[in-house]
């Protein structure tokens, strides 16, 4: 086992490199005295020539993706005295190797660091005890580097360390803190996995190293340190149709296809997991692949079952965290015996949506049976009158005047209501229905089809508005910086319905703010809208929207957080 010690500074990064002098006998095949003794001028001519050994399998890589030149500046060879070396003290004695590398530029955010000592294709992986420092500061703990697996460490220059950790705590606090700003995702070559439980669907999500997925399928590409945007699009097909067919998921035990929602290779930027990153030329050594797999559910989920069928040696086993719909997240491990992770449902499962708003028509005026009485005996009066004085042009002025008396005393009770009906049309509330519809309108988005969706909207908007309403309020829903992900809406908050001055027509403020959920963080959206509404108060339009308008929109809020672990 060797160890080294990296010193991060503005300008340049200082390595010390201890390794055992039995590696300047193996790598070099020195051969022993009589008394198996090993020749100190040997050794130290071996360690000479390790300089070109150490630079070509211990190697640094910038944020950009590229080799940083390094050099030997010096050795430290005091472990190796004039008599020689006895084979048992070979593990116990070491050389020490002062390298200096330069990044391409000043201060660097990332280092990439990757052992290969043994070559390629070691028959024994060697392991190395890795520690960085920055500016001579101590700031985590050591990492043990697999052979072939690449390590990356982010630096921070806006906020340095000023001293090393006094104890744990101050330790487990700044790793707390570092989690916090990382999204939750602090290792750069580890396999991370995030299963989503909730009534619309199951969703596994996976984050894995390149060079990790390499070692089940090679991805091509021209040059071995990139890969190239345009093969990045070639091997999407691939990777999707392989991870489909070893993550088989069962839904209240029928086999469920899934669907590719998502496929992404990261960079190094942890900001690519809080926003959509456009497609760019990515290193082999730092590139992540994320890819998240839905599994749709018809009706939602009483019982769950999922297979994780894949395991190496960079990979022998999957932990996840399961996200059971709103609770804690806990932790589930797919191993080589047990692979296969069983999720039932605790309670019963939630009752359909009911869209009901408990609109009443209003009644419309109408002439009562009085009105209907009063008409009759005024047309019979008139009659009456016409008979006795016709042929007298006085006596047909005061008939006609008879006869608009009573026309227009019938006309003025045309419009009377009883007073039970009245009651029950007062009873109507704008305000609760209109707030009742904006509600419903969100939740029509609790399906997963886009033909349910329409329909569950066809319930509170009628009319040409209905297919506008749909596109418009989908558009608001969708978080571009998610690819593209439709928000989970936690809360519509009424603000304001005030009548407008048109009958059945209302200005309305509304608050709405959704959730996209992602590799373990909750991106969460709060918007607010101003609209002109309109309601159809017909027979067939049942107080439902025929017009809707927005005047105004804005965001309130956009944050990102983790679903953290109950610590209990």
């Amino acid at each position: 086992m060797s160890n080294a010690v990296a010193n991060v500074r503005e300008d340049e990064v200082l390595v010390e490199l201890r390794i055992m002098l039995e590696d300047l006998v193996l790598f070099h095949s020195l051969k022993a005295d009589s008394k198996t003794i090993f020749n100190a001028e040997d050794l130290r001519e071996a360690a000479v020539k390790h300089d070109e050994f150490l630079l070509k399998h211990f190697t640094l890589r910038g944020e950009d993706g590229k080799l940083l030149k390094g050099e030997v500046e010096r050795r430290d060879l005091a472990a190796i005295p004039d008599e020689g070396v006895p084979q048992a003290e070979l593990m116990k004695r070491h050389a020490i190797f002062l390298m200096r590398y330069i990044p391409a530029k000043q201060k660097p955010k990332f280092l990439t660091v990757l052992q290969q000592f043994g070559g390629n294709k070691s028959v024994i992986p060697s392991i190395m005890d890795f520690m960085v420092l920055q500016k001579g500061i101590w700031t985590d703990k050591p990492t043990q580097l697999q052979h072939g697996r690449p390590h990356t460490i982010a630096i921070d220059w806006e906020n340095p360390p000023t001293e090393a950790p006094k104890n744990w705590r101050e330790l487990r606090k700044k790793r707390e803190e570092e989690m916090q700003k990382r999204l939750g995702i602090t290792s750069y070559t580890g396999l991370y996995s995030y299963i989503y439980l909730n009534d619309r669907e199951v969703r596994h999500e996976i984050l894995v190293p390149l060079l990790t997925f390499e070692k089940w399928v090679p991805v091509k590409r021209k040059n071995r340190e990139f890969l190239e945007v345009e093969e990045q699009e070639v091997a999407r097909k691939l990777i999707a149709e392989w991870f489909r067919e070893r993550n088989p998921v069962e839904i209240d035990e029928i086999p469920v296809k899934a669907v590719l929602q998502r496929l992404q290779f990261f960079g190094l930027d942890i900001n690519d997991f809080a926003q959509n990153a456009k497609p760019r030329r990515i290193s082999a050594y730092q590139a992540r692949l994320g890819i998240i797999l839905r599994y749709p559910a018809k009706a939602p989920p009483k019982s769950v079952k999922m297979k994780w069928e894949i395991f190496n040696d960079s990979a022998p086993f999957m932990r996840s965290i399961v996200y059971d719909r709103n609770l804690p997240p806990t932790e589930e491990f797919f191993v080589k015996d047990q692979p296969q992770y069983d999720w039932s449902r605790e309670g019963e499962t939630p009752s359909p949506i009911n869209f009901n708003t408990g609109w009443i028509a209003p009644l419309q005026p109408a002439i009562s049976r009085v009105s209907f009485i009063l008409i009759g005996i005024a047309f019979a009066a008139s009659v009456f009158t016409w008979g006795i004085y016709r042929g007298h042009s006085q006596r047909i002025v005061r008939s006609l005047g008879v006869l608009a008396i009573w026309l227009l005393g019938a006309f003025l009770f045309k419009d009377h209501v009883p007073l039970s009906q009245r009651k029950h049309s007062a009873s109507l509330d704008l305000k609760e229905h209109t707030s009742t519809l904006l509600q419903n309108i969100y939740r029509a988005w609790e399906y997963n089809q886009q033909s349910d969706i329409y329909d569950a909207l066809a319930h509170s908007v009628t009319g040409k508005t209905l297919e506008k309403l749909f596109l418009q309020i989908e558009s608001a829903l969708r978080m571009q910086e998610q690819g593209g992900a439709i928000s989970d809406v936690k809360e519509v908050r009424i603000v304001s319905i005030e009548p407008a001055g048109e009958s059945y027509s209302l200005l309305c403020t509304w608050n709405v703010t959704g959730t996209v959920e992602h590799w373990g963080h909750i991106h969460t959206r709060e918007n607010q809208y101003s609209a002109r509404i309109k309601l159809d108060s017909s027979k067939e339009g049942r107080g439902r929207i025929s017009a809707f308008e927005v005047t105004n929109e804005k965001r309130v809020r956009f944050e990102t957080g983790l679903r953290m672990f109950d610590d209990n």
